[in-house]
């Protein structure tokens, strides 16, 4: 009586269905490939389950990426980004991996605009008021936001509020540092930055000009005054409609009003 032994198939026959099977999902004709994996049997299925799985347990991207492989909107510019209002702006971006056919950029600010070129796309214009703003960019593998879609990436914008030039650039005006200055006519102020000084004599006072030869001047306790570097001490007050000659006198504010034809005291702001 003979005994026949049969033979324990090789481990290399299964490595090998198990290649195609992972060269076939790499494949773009993807419902063909899954056709061949149903018809190979349970065991490579499960093969293929796991290859599919792995991007979501690995915690690095999502299994909606284009075209099967892991692709991610990406810039070569800071993120966050930041400008000052109504400066111009622009922001480039791609993907990284395969390319997308549209992109979907949603909450942009008024003064900027997407350019709407895959083959460049761009966003760029005048940077809105002062905040922050959150712009979301979404790549798709086809025209149309269609086909399967990348994460969305985040830029972050930062606009700083835009700052009034100051008219205290001629060299009459000596910086004291920590933002002191002394005008050889106007004396010696504290520079807030933003339009507004704190005067030695006068106090607080809003200034509105971007040069010392014409200068709109908020004070408290006046109104709106005018001067310059060639009417100083005459200030235009423009309550009364009339001039005023300011004088300090032993500290005290000290005003000729030329319509009243007499001297008026006012307070420090």
């Amino acid at each position: 009586m003979r005994m026949q032994l049969r033979k324990k198939p090789k481990a290399t026959h299964r490595l090998t269905w198990m290649a195609v099977v992972l060269l076939l999902q790499r494949s773009p004709i993807l419902p063909w490939a899954k056709q061949v994996v149903r018809f190979l049997g349970p065991a490579v299925q499960q093969v293929w389950t796991w290859r599919i799985a792995l991007p979501m347990a690995t915690g690095t991207g999502t299994w909606h990426a284009l075209t099967g492989a892991t692709t991610f909107v990406m810039s070569s510019e800071a993120n966050p980004a930041s400008g000052t209002e109504g400066e111009s702006f622009s922001f480039g971006f791609f993907t990284s991996g395969h390319k997308a056919f549209s992109y979907e950029v949603e909450g942009l600010p008024q003064g900027l605009n997407y350019n709407g070129n895959v083959n460049g796309p761009l966003i760029s214009g005048t940077l809105p008021a002062e905040g922050t703003y959150e712009i979301l960019i979404t790549g798709y593998r086809f025209s149309g936001f269609s086909g399967n879609q990348t994460p969305i990436y985040s830029l972050v914008l930062d606009v700083e509020a835009s700052k009034q030039p100051s008219p205290w650039n001629d060299t009459n005006v000596e910086d004291l540092n920590n933002n002191w200055k002394n005008s050889s006519w106007f004396g010696a102020f504290y520079d807030h930055g933003d339009g507004w000084i704190y005067h030695f004599d006068h106090g607080w006072l809003y200034i509105a000009g971007s040069d010392e030869s014409a200068l709109w001047i908020y004070d408290g306790n006046l109104g709106w005054l005018y001067t310059g570097k060639a009417y100083h001490p005459f200030f235009f007050r423009h309550s009364s409609a009339g001039w005023l000659y300011y004088h300090l006198e032993n500290g005290s504010r000290q005003f000729w009003d030329y319509t009243d034809e007499e001297w008026t005291t006012y307070n420090k702001n």
